[in-house]
């Protein structure tokens, strides 16, 4: 599992902030606790203040009666008079102060007795006093009972202040130790939210840095694109949604004939005039699907320059945004105009050649029989009248060379029709083709079946050549390289053009020369490639089907042929005259 630097700063930013919200609620709940403590260590101070001001009442009123028995001044029992009147209300206060403890309440309910009757023991003897009837001894009496009472009293009261050290001394520590803890916790919490905050703040900048460089590095990569956009000799064009032209190099509008300006805002159809295009279903799929299409070749007249047609190669691809939607196309075009002129130049110059090389055959053939033929014929007459006064001693050379001038003359005659078969002409492809297919089923021991339409009518003679040819070196293929125990061919014409199937049940051809019979032909057979370009001279369609089981050769030629074929015929005999 991947963790990005932005997310890792995040989370440490993150925890940063929560560690100080928890510190700040940490310090509010220990400021809460101090107060909360202050309180009760005040509220023991307070408790302690009231002890010591009703002990001192007290013993305030017993040292009153003390001095008013001995003076006999009235004065001097103010003590007394102020005990009677604020040890109720100190009790009282003190009651309310202690309310939380029962146990207290009841301590403070024995001396709150022991007060009641020691003020009431004082009370009883100061009339007496007052009066000056009262005797030694009842003084004497009440004297000891006061002092009892007051120091159960004050042993009371010092029991109730002990307490309250002890309470106060515990109050404290425990307000002293949750003070060191939450102090603990706030400076632990504090010292990793820095330690956070800082670790972010180095990732941040670290960060920073790599989007610095990434920047740099994204616009270098765009300067050397836009420097490559611009200064190639390929088209480059970006269409928007709509198809509708934003952005193009410098190439491109010299190869669609526009100028810069016009560009803008054009769709793909009105560039390239929609001749080989259908572009608006193209470009939709390619941004429906998002896959490029490569290798489109699309051929229009220049718009500036009505009637010169322009060849492109072109390949669509689509463009994604970040949210993985395809919103752009680009286009590259490459101008291969020169290169299909010359293609086109070369294959009307090897049909030529092709043309040339059938009326070189044709004069070749008829010098063979013209002129050697009759050569031979001659010699042959010659013998037969020679042979009629011949010895029995040159009998046997002449018949020999009877065998051997035979022999000459059919092979002259075979070379002579092989070359170019002279019902090609005189009949017509039918006839011709029925012909070599007997003479090579004779010659191979190849069984062949011919299948000819009983109508078929002639043909024009550029397409009965080529006919020939293809039943020509296809039969010689399947003599010499299939081993085929057999072969059919069918023909079949309609009004608008022909067809030829050779098909043998031999071993089939090798799949790297298949491969190439769709391609330049550069490692094609003499054969191969000779059929091939007789029939696309034609605007025909010329293909070959093998496998394991056989071959099949098969072309179809229209039988509009261009008229420039023609006048080849007359240029060969002209110059084989």
């Amino acid at each position: 599992m991947s963790f990005s630097l932005r997310g890792v700063a995040w989370t440490a930013f993150a925890v940063a902030v929560v560690l100080l919200i928890g510190s700040s609620v940490l310090l509010y709940q220990a400021t809460t606790r101090q107060r909360a403590g202050d309180s009760l260590v005040a509220h023991t101070h307070e408790v302690e203040t009231v002890i010591e001001d009703l002990g001192s009442d007290v013993f305030e009123a017993t040292n009153s009666r003390r001095a008013f028995i001995i003076a006999g001044n009235e004065s001097l029992l103010a003590g007394y008079h102020s005990a009677v009147e604020n040890a109720p209300k100190e009790l009282a206060h003190l009651r309310s102060l202690i309310s939380d403890s029962p146990a207290r309440q009841r301590e403070l309910d024995t001396i709150q007795a022991d007060i009641e009757k020691e003020l009431a023991l004082i009370a009883g003897s100061l009339p007496a006093g007052v009066r000056g009837t009262s005797t030694s001894e009842q003084e004497i009496r009440v004297t000891l009972q006061t002092a009892e009472i007051g120091s159960r009293i004050q042993e009371a009261l010092q029991r109730l202040r002990n307490e309250e050290d002890d309470l106060l001394r515990q109050r404290q520590q425990e307000a002293a130790k949750n003070y060191q803890r939450t102090l603990h916790m706030i400076t632990t919490s504090f010292v990793i939210a820095l330690v956070l905050l800082l670790a972010q703040m180095i990732l941040l900048s670290y960060q920073f840095t790599r989007h610095e460089r990434t920047q740099t590095v994204a616009r270098q990569s765009q300067e050397i694109v836009d420097a490559f956009f611009s200064s190639s000799t390929v088209g480059f064009v970006i269409l928007d949604s709509q198809f509708r032209c934003t952005r193009f190099n410098e190439a491109f509008p010299r190869m669609a004939g526009m100028e810069p300006e016009q560009l803008p805002g054009r769709t793909a159809s009105e560039i390239f005039r929609e001749r080989g295009m259908h572009s608006d279903l193209l470009l939709q799929e390619v941004l429906r699907t998002g896959k490029p299409v490569l290798d489109r070749e699309v051929s229009a007249d220049l718009s500036a320059k009505p009637g010169e047609l322009r060849h492109w190669l072109v390949n669509y691809f689509p463009i994604q945004e970040d949210g993985g939607i395809f919103t752009q196309l680009g286009i590259i075009v490459v101008d291969v105009t020169a290169r299909r002129n010359a293609e086109e130049a070369l294959r009307k110059l090897s049909g030529r050649l092709l043309g040339i090389q059938d009326q070189e055959r044709r004069r070749i053939a008829r010098e063979l029989h013209d002129s050697l033929g009759q050569y031979l014929v001659g010699l042959k007459i010659a013998l037969e009248m020679l042979s009629q006064s011949q010895t029995e001693a040159n009998a046997a050379l002449l018949a020999e060379c009877r065998d051997i001038l035979d022999k000459s003359i059919t092979e002259t005659r075979t070379l002579s029709h092989l070359l170019h078969p002279p019902l090609l002409d005189e009949a017509g492809f039918a006839s011709a083709a029925s012909w070599f297919v007997t003479g090579f089923s004779q010659r191979s021991g190849i069984p062949v079946s011919l299948e000819v339409p009983p109508d078929l009518p002639r043909l024009p003679e550029s397409v009965e050549i080529a006919l020939f040819r293809i039943l020509q070196e296809s039969l010689t293929n399947v003599h010499r390289h299939s081993r085929a125990p057999s072969a059919e061919i069918k023909v079949e014409a309609d009004a608008e053009q022909v067809s030829i199937e050779v098909r043998d049940h031999g071993r089939g051809i090798p799949g790297y020369i298949l491969r190439h019979v769709d391609g330049e032909g550069a490692k094609l057979g003499v054969g191969l490639a000779g059929m091939r370009e007789r029939i696309h001279e034609l605007g025909g369609v010329f293909e070959v089907l093998s496998d394991d089981h056989g071959t099949a050769v098969r072309a179809s030629v229209p039988l509009a042929v261009r008229e420039e074929q023609q006048p080849l015929h007359a240029g060969a005999e002209g110059s084989g005259s």
